[in-house]
């Protein structure tokens, strides 16, 4: 596989280029040049040019990167990424993967600012959704809360649950092996991953969507792909593992003295309950206070103080 390589004279963000591309080296494209030559590949409404419509894809939760792109492009169908990706890798240009701009170190927004975000919101289609097999393939796009309908539909989960499930995307889930609140049971993104499909850097497609439980045959390289934040390629659809649907569910809020504490009752309840303790979280009395002073909760929930935990 080709690799792009970059590099910069100390104290410059942009980076050194020159022609020809056979020599591994590139003649920078202007931001204007990016946008038409983007353009030819997924038409123009699929490229967003003017910096003063690209705050919904620049602007991350933290507000702590500030840079622009040279441009944002919307592939809607794999074969777009697979041109765009095998564009930018002939031309040298970065490409940032973006999925819902949840991210919360922005590794999802540009660092220099000549980079072009390729996000995959329009990759949303639910493919299959098998019950019986206990699967469901999902486009990079799909929102992780209408994933979790869409298998709860067929009397099932899918449970991965976090803060930002309204607008979190599979794609970007994956790509950062997220967790959620019931990682204790079911394990991180990764281990709820069958199998995944990914446009590598020369544009080259990984078919990798196994849905098959026992497959001992070869490298896993959809273990490497969840978690590599795009660096090894950029996943545009993934098989994922589906669980029965529990009857009910039962939340208990307990007050501790301290972390100490909250082991031993971990420890407790993973011996009485084992499988069935889907959650295990401390909640710092910080935490609720903030909650409580911003109205976002009506009244405190705990029976009592918990003074270690302050």
């Amino acid at each position: 596989m080709p690799v792009v390589a970059w590099a910069a004279p100390a104290g410059q963000g942009r980076p050194l280029a020159y022609w020809p591309p056979e020599s591994g080296f590139f003649m920078p494209l202007s931001a204007a040049d990016i946008i038409a030559q983007l353009a030819t590949l997924v038409g123009p409404a699929a490229v967003i040019g003017a910096p003063e419509q690209m705050g919904n894809y620049l602007n991350e939760p933290r507000k702590r990167f500030h840079k622009g792109a040279a441009a944002i492009v919307l592939p809607a169908s794999v074969s777009e990424v697979q041109a765009i990706v095998r564009w930018a890798n002939e031309h040298g240009v970065g490409l940032i993967p973006q999925g819902g701009n949840t991210g919360l170190v922005g590794a999802q927004v540009p660092l220099r600012g000549d980079e072009v975000i390729i996000s995959l919101t329009r990759l949303d289609t639910i493919r299959s959704v098998d019950p019986a097999a206990g699967t469901m393939t999902a486009e990079a796009g799909v929102i992780l809360e209408n994933a979790h309908k869409a298998a709860e539909a067929q009397g099932t989960i899918f449970p991965l649950w976090l803060a930002s499930q309204g607008s979190a995307r599979i794609g970007g889930l994956l790509s950062s092996n997220a967790g959620g609140v019931n990682v204790l049971t079911y394990g991180n993104a990764r281990e709820l991953t069958m199998g995944v499909e990914a446009v590598l850097a020369d544009g080259r497609l990984y078919q990798g969507l196994n849905s098959l439980k026992k497959d001992n045959t070869g490298y896993d390289l959809k273990d490497l792909l969840v978690g590599a934040e795009g660096t090894l390629g950029i996943i545009t659809a993934a098989t994922l593992k589906l669980f029965p649907k529990p009857e009910d569910y039962e939340t208990c809020l307990v007050n501790i003295v301290g972390p100490e504490a909250a082991l031993t009752l971990f420890q407790l309840l993973r011996e009485r309950l084992g499988g069935r303790l889907n959650a295990f979280e401390i909640v710092p009395a910080l935490g609720l206070d903030m909650q409580l002073r911003h109205a976002m909760l009506d009244r405190d929930p705990t029976a009592g103080p918990s003074p270690g935990m302050r």
